[in-house]
């Protein structure tokens, strides 16, 4: 069954898409989500592999990557813990031609977190956020729901194409309610 892809939106553009307060500082910073999580949570922060390997993109990060349909890329889904409570879920989807050379090691993250490599200054670019209100069937919070164990619906997304020694990737990461609802 084919799902619907999220209505991505940009912030700057958008009038009908309010972020709540206490949701919007983490939503559209433009800084590391690692390094604030880590300044928050020091020692208890942790990364969880919930999947990594081969498969093939969603619809729309195929097109934001500019792939072939069918076209199979690294995708890693994380969560990002505090004292072992997911607070945030993330996904990167990698194109076989962006892991050539300096950026073979992505395959090699194992519970390091991608944002340390990212903005290291290592060579990396950041597109403009794309923000989004899950939807229950949207083909994100379908494939995310399942390792959360629960109904995506309404939580909050972003999106950024990086570029990483000048290849692309993906990195998608949805705001769970932990984040704000525990003590910060």
């Amino acid at each position: 069954m084919n799902r619907p892809d999220c209505r991505w939106f940009f912030q700057s553009v958008s009038r009908d898409q309010r972020l709540p307060a206490d949701m919007a500082h983490w939503v559209i910073g433009t800084d590391s989500l690692t390094r604030r999580l880590r300044e928050r949570c020091a020692e208890r922060f942790a990364v969880r592999r919930l999947s990594e390997g081969w498969q093939r993109p969603l619809r729309d990060e195929e097109r934001q990557l500019r792939l072939r349909h069918g076209r199979l890329a690294w995708v890693r889904e994380v969560a990002l813990c505090c004292d072992g409570q997911p607070l945030i879920l993330a996904r990167s989807v990698i194109p076989a031609s962006s892991l050539r050379g300096r950026n073979g090691a992505l395959r090699l993250l194992g519970n390091r977190p991608l944002g340390e490599l990212l903005f290291s200054g290592a060579g990396t670019r950041r597109a403009p956020l794309r923000l989004a209100r899950l939807r229950r069937h949207d083909a994100l919070a379908v494939r995310l729901g399942r390792h959360a164990g629960r109904d995506m619906q309404g939580y909050w997304a972003r999106q950024a194409r990086h570029l990483l020694h000048g290849k692309p990737l993906l990195v998608t990461e949805v705001f769970l309610p932990e984040l704000v609802w525990s003590n910060e």
